[in-house]
């Protein structure tokens, strides 16, 4: 038996050497007589003979190309032996890196000016390059681009909308932001036409001088039935367009009025118009834009009409409102109105009266980059006065990107794309059902080409209660955030997720570790006041206890290795402590159109240039109280 194993390992010896003397054999080539002895064979040889020598002479051919290539990689002209004993998964044998999973490239993307060194050597990557680059890939890490105008125009989507849904605190203001920047540096003006946190207004400020608006009791105001944008084009404009142009401006200026003032009568009343209100106040726009020579009140555009106008032509009445009433007579008119009355005067006083009752103080200029309508004014929790300069600020800002469209086509100015960003979209629908109709009006009125729309809000329950779940529908493109799990299955009802995206977005929403925010919390720094070097807590209790590193410590003429820090000896720095971000923190999924089709997740990245600019700064407030307790602990 043991002579039988011998043979055996004799056997596999043998077997590894001449496995060994192929490898190295197979580069070996033809002597050049043994190659001129083949051709001349090939040249006398019969059809079958010569098919086996040409297949001699390739298979030489091939040997002798390997051996040039592995020459070459070598550099050296050293023995290309080395190359028996690598493959595409490294080398083998101990210590030679062998790989046996090899790892697709990170793959990388960029216009030719941005990667000029690698071109063309370079692929594109799955993920979307539809607009201004918002951050990488979560997988690839390869850079991730949209913008609602630019996807439509590439033809990823059908129609220039984008509802963007997630947590507060998760990064959703810097995303619109650096959309933003994205739309700017292209050349579309982006309107933000109810900021009320804000969150435009330090970057408008940052790209132009004269792009924000206040709004708000204290601050400006916004006449609901002004002509506006449209009505100042028209009188600028109207002489030299077509005449079934003009009344179509004309008709679509009436309807904006009458959709405003309407929306405002239901927020302040908490309940919708009835019908007949509403002709009257139809009317009752109608005629105080009309001449006095034909029978109005004769307001225009250089001396608009307020809403104090408006209620003192309903109390007095007109042929033309008691006949929208069906009333017989003023009597019965005045008993039917009252109601429309109230609600006007409403309106009239106090911090509606001051904000929507005054010459209007908004004007957006189209030609600059940003324009924000600053509403931060309004609190929190004044919700009806929230809802109303939203929708009137959103109202203004589509008007004046018609009055644009018009000034294009008379030859006038170029044509322009808009993006309008409407945040907190849930504080006015959260006003009552009718506010659906009224929203979903304010964006038809002007959805001409050239606007995109991104609409923001923290949940779909929102929109569910307000019955807007046709308006997230309609988006053809939905970017998800971090969302609880109940979220999840409720956006599923309405779109595809797959169960890894799912998982991923709960994952998002988790907060971070809790036990190393507060290990970073407790790891206050402070310094010696006899040496100036740092000191590291070493227990807690009634008597905080500090001590010197052991190196520091020796180099401290007033303490010996080890000793406790005396008490007035340890001064707290002024620098802020290491706070732990959530693990979501800035990560979406971008969805487009409908169907099974696997999202796109990626990580928000900020330059360096934004961050120093402060514009993604939200948390000033809190930032400035933290230093002020700092200051306060530095002189105690």
């Amino acid at each position: 038996m043991s002579e039988t194993r011998t043979r055996r390992h004799r056997r596999g010896r043998d077997r590894t050497a001449a496995h060994r003397t192929g490898a190295a054999a197979k580069f070996q080539v033809l002597s050049a007589e043994k190659r001129a002895a083949l051709e001349t064979r090939l040249a006398e040889a019969n059809p079958v003979t010569a098919l086996w020598l040409r297949t001699l002479l390739s298979r030489d051919d091939n040997h002798r190309r390997n051996r040039e290539r592995a020459t070459a990689l070598l550099g050296d002209g050293s023995s290309s032996s080395v190359y028996d004993n690598v493959d595409g998964r490294g080398f083998k044998g101990p210590g030679g890196g062998r790989m046996a999973t090899v790892l697709p490239p990170v793959e990388y993307r960029g216009s030719t000016r941005q990667v000029a060194g690698l071109y063309p050597w370079i692929f594109g990557a799955s993920a979307p390059m539809i607009g201004p680059i918002l951050g990488p890939h979560l997988k690839t890490g390869a850079p991730v681009g949209f913008s609602p105008l630019a996807a439509k125009e590439r033809g990823a989507i059908t129609a220039p909308s984008c509802t963007i849904i997630a947590l507060n605190g998760f990064g959703k203001s810097t995303l619109l932001r650096r959309m933003a920047l994205g739309d700017i540096a292209s050349g579309i003006r982006v309107i933000w036409p109810g900021d009320v946190k804000p969150d435009g207004r330090k970057l408008t400020e940052a790209v132009c001088e004269s792009g924000v608006n206040e709004v708000g009791y204290g601050t400006g105001s916004l006449n609901p039935i002004d002509p506006g944008p449209i009505g100042v084009a028209l009188a600028r404009y109207g002489a030299a367009m077509d005449d079934d142009v003009r009344r179509r401006y004309e008709f679509a200026l009436h309807f904006r009025q009458v959709n405003l003032m309407t929306a405002l009568c239901e927020i302040v009343r908490r309940s919708p118009l009835r019908d007949f209100e509403e002709a009257v106040v139809d009317s009752g726009i109608r005629q105080l834009y009309t001449p006095v020579a034909a029978g109005g009140r004769g307001h225009d555009v250089d001396h608009p009409a307020r809403i104090s106008d408006l209620l003192h032509l309903v109390e007095a009445g007109s042929e033309e409102l008691l006949a929208d009433v069906v009333a017989d007579n003023e009597d019965e008119y005045r008993a039917q109105v009252k109601p429309l009355l109230r609600t006007l005067r409403a309106l009239t006083k106090g911090r509606f009266g001051e904000t929507f009752d005054g010459a209007t103080t908004v004007r957006i200029d189209v030609d600059n980059p940003s324009t924000c309508l600053d509403m931060s004014a309004v609190p929190e929790g004044d919700a009806l006065m929230r809802a109303s300069v939203l929708i009137a600020g959103w109202s203004e800002s589509f008007a004046a990107v018609d009055a644009a469209h018009l000034r294009a086509i008379t030859g006038n100015g170029p044509h322009l794309a808009f993006s309008i960003v409407m945040d907190e979209l849930w504080q006015v629908l959260s006003c009552g059902p009718t506010m659906v109709d009224r929203l979903d009006s304010t964006e038809r009125l002007q959805r001409t080409k050239g606007v995109g729309i991104v609409k923001v809000t923290h949940s779909i329950v929102e929109l569910d209660k307000a019955g807007a779940i046709g308006s997230f529908e309609r988006s053809r493109a939905r970017i998800i955030g971090p969302v609880p799990r109940s979220e999840i299955a409720r956006l599923s009802q309405v779109m595809q997720f797959t169960e890894q995206e799912k998982t991923m977005l709960t994952n998002w929403s988790d907060s971070a570790d809790l036990g190393t925010a507060a290990t970073s919390l407790t790891a206050t720094r402070v310094r010696c006041a006899h040496c100036n070097r740092s000191l590291y807590f070493l227990a807690g209790g009634d008597n905080e206890v500090w001590v010197h590193q052991d190196s520091d410590a020796a180099a401290c003429e007033a303490l010996s290795p080890f000793d406790e820090v005396p008490a007035g000896g340890a001064v707290a720095l002024p620098a802020k402590a290491h706070t732990q971000r959530p693990s979501g923190m800035g990560h979406f999924l971008l969805k487009l159109g409908e169907g099974g089709r696997p999202g796109v997740p990626f990580r928000v990245w900020v330059t360096p240039a934004e961050k120093a600019s402060g514009i993604h700064n939200t948390d000033e407030k809190l930032d400035a109280a933290a230093d002020e307790q700092r200051r306060a602990a530095a002189t105690r």
